[in-house]
């Protein structure tokens, strides 16, 4: 029973690096997807706030998003069903996400530039 805090710990740890990194991902799609507008504005700048901090960031995007994956795939059967969904179609996002930007990403800095 010692290790109960911890585990909850960790798992929180988990938890808040999913949600960081979906929004993350909703973010990005929105600097991409959306016209010049309010929306366009405020995602480009937090773009950019990134942008000066890009291998941190693909850093913990890696790190965290192998994680999640491997604890998806350890702890599958003790997450309950309706949340089990959404951590499902999370980690789906940020594994599409983290693809999506290191193909991207190696296309602009390979040959567009």
């Amino acid at each position: 029973m010692e290790n109960a805090p911890e585990s909850r710990n960790e798992q929180r740890l988990l938890d808040l690096s999913l949600v960081v990194l979906v929004a993350y991902n909703l973010i990005y799609l929105m600097d991409i997807v959306l016209p010049e507008g309010a929306v366009q504005h405020l995602s480009a700048e937090v773009m950019a706030f990134i942008d000066a901090r890009r291998g941190w960031v693909t850093l913990f995007e890696a790190v965290a998003g192998v994680a999640l994956f491997l604890d998806l795939i350890v702890r599958f059967d003790q997450y309950p069903e309706k949340p089990r969904r959404y951590r499902i179609l999370g980690v789906a996002i940020v594994g599409a996400g983290l693809i999506f930007k290191g193909f991207t990403f190696y296309l602009n800095s390979s040959y567009l530039e």
